[in-house]
Order: C-alpha cells, then sequence, then structure tokens
C-alpha cells in the first residue's frame, strides 16, 4: 500500500503476516489499534543470532543487515518487541502504543528507520485488552509502573540508554503516558515524538524537554498538533510538526520516511525551527 500500514477494522499483509485490527474508543476518541502475531517470539538465543549489529556513521548512510521486529520475553509481563541499532546493547528509542493494541506490529512500520536511529525497545500495555489471549493490551495511567516495566524491557533485551538519554515515542493513549514518563524523568528521556494523544498537548509537562516532534495522521487532528508544537515554542521548546499524509487514527502512513526524518531532525536539528 505504497508505504501505509492500516491498523483499522481491516485486515492487510505486511512483510508475510497477516496483521487484523480492531479498534477502542478512549476519552470520546478512538484509539490505535494494532495486528496480533506481528512477530513471532523468539527464544533468548534465537534473538541474540538473528541479527548482528552495524556500525553507522552518523555522517553517512550505511548498508545494514534486513532490520527485524524481536520479541524477548520479560518476567511476569508481556514480550518486549525490538528492532537492533547499530551499538550492541545501546537501543535509542522506547516506543508505547495506544489502547489495545501491539507494539510490535506498529515497530513494522518503521523498523528500517529505527535500524538507523540506534534501535528501538517497545513495550504493550500492561492490563489484557478483551480476553487474556487476545494480544491486544491496555495500559494503566501510572508513570512509575510503566517506568519500571520500561527497565524490566531494557533487561530482557539486555539494552542500556545512550549517553543522551532516549528519544520516548507515543501514539495516542501512549503518547500521554509518554508525556508523564518524561515529566517525572526528563533527563532520561529529553526527546519526544507525540501522536496523537487523546487531549491537547500538556505543555507543562514539556517545558524541560531536549525536543519534541508533534505529530499527526492528515486525517486525524492535524491541528491540535500543530497548534501543540507552537504553544511550545512560544515557551522556548525546540519542536516541531510532521504529519503522516492521507491516514486516519490509529494507522502509520509513509512511516520510513516520516520517521526518518523525524529522528534526524531530534538528534541533530539540522532543520526547522522552534514552533514550526
Amino acid at each position: 500500500m505504497r508505504g501505509k500500514i492500516a491498523f483499522g477494522l481491516f485486515a492487510f499483509t505486511l512483510t508475510g503476516a497477516a496483521l487484523a485490527c480492531r479498534a477502542e474508543s478512549i476519552r470520546s476518541e478512538n484509539h490505535a489499534v494494532s495486528a496480533s502475531t506481528a512477530v513471532a517470539p523468539t527464544s533468548p538465543t534465537s534473538t541474540a543470532a538473528s541479527i548482528a549489529p552495524a556500525v553507522v556513521d552518523a555522517g553517512a548512510r550505511v548498508e545494514l543487515p534486513a532490520p527485524l521486529v524481536e520479541q524477548a520475553p520479560v518476567p511476569k509481563d508481556s514480550p518486549a518487541s525490538f528492532v537492533r541499532g547499530e551499538a550492541p546493547g545501546i537501543v535509542r528509542i522506547v516506543f508505547l502504543p495506544g489502547l489495545c493494541s501491539n507494539a510490535g506490529a506498529y515497530l513494522w512500520a518503521f523498523n528500517h528507520a529505527a535500524q538507523m536511529h540506534g534501535g528501538v525497545v517497545a513495550i504493550d500495555g500492561d492490563k489484557p485488552c478483551g480476553s487474556a489471549t487476545s494480544g491486544f493490551h491496555s495500559f494503566t495511567w501510572d508513570p512509575n509502573l510503566q517506568r519500571a516495566r520500561i527497565d524490566r524491557a531494557l533487561a530482557a533485551t539486555d539494552m542500556k540508554a545512550p549517553p543522551d538519554g532516549f528519544t520516548l515515542v507515543g501514539y495516542s493513549a501512549g503518547a500521554s503516558i509518554a508525556e508523564l514518563v518524561h515529566e517525572k524523568w526528563p533527563d532520561l528521556f529529553p526527546r519526544l515524538i507525540l501522536i496523537a494523544p487523546p487531549e491537547d498537548l500538556w505543555i507543562e509537562k514539556l517545558v524541560n524537554a531536549h525536543a519534541v516532534v508533534s505529530m499527526s495522521c492528515s486525517r486525524d487532528v492535524p491541528g491540535r498538533m500543530k497548534s501543540g508544537a507552537r504553544k511550545l515554542g512560544a515557551r522556548g521548546v525546540r519542536a516541531k510538526y510532521m504529519e503522516m499524509p492521507k491516514c486516519t487514527h490509529g494507522n502509520i502512513a509513509d512511516g520510513e520516511r516520516i520517521f526518518d526524518d523525524a529522528f534526524t531532525w531530534l538528534d541533530t536539528g539540522d532543520t526547522g525551527e522552534p514552533g514550526e
């Protein structure tokens, strides 16, 4: 579908896996849905051997092995999904999906961009959505709990933060959780990509951010997210709005290009002005 991955009420084929999606409403707004069985669980041995790390020169693009979305078991929790980056044992990105979502399915939408920008670890919500075996999860709105779950996922994947901290990506309800987590630990999560949270950006929770990308599908809430970027810029926070084309809430469209641009801007600041 020309780079567009839909997490709606239909099924499609992505890298040979059939992704079935369903929706749930949160705060009077439809929230992110995603697909089960997008990632096959692997044993720790096969996970470690399935893709070799490579070295990336920040000034040039290089060919890396085809990025896999892998899973690592987490004791007393859902498996952590992850894409390896260039540095062994280091991951730059943490991803939080929306309610009733499957985090691993979303990673297939930008797995190449994630690999080129240091790798990603993603967690599902801590509560089952529907039956315990549905593959979909929702979050408890507790930043302390979610920080502890992120830490356990990092331990399970044998990853740690880079010296300059994580880029924290949240979609829908995951964006609101990301705001709460950043507010408590701004030095550990200094950069954010916030995609269509259920309410306007919580500006007061983001004033200590190093940089924020405010993002929306073109057919979702672009006005709210543009306004959020402008308000952050007015408070002196380096912020930029980016838009995914021709998609609705819960979807990712043109993910490789959009996320590559977003990660590059957050890491280098080569383009864009505050609040753009």
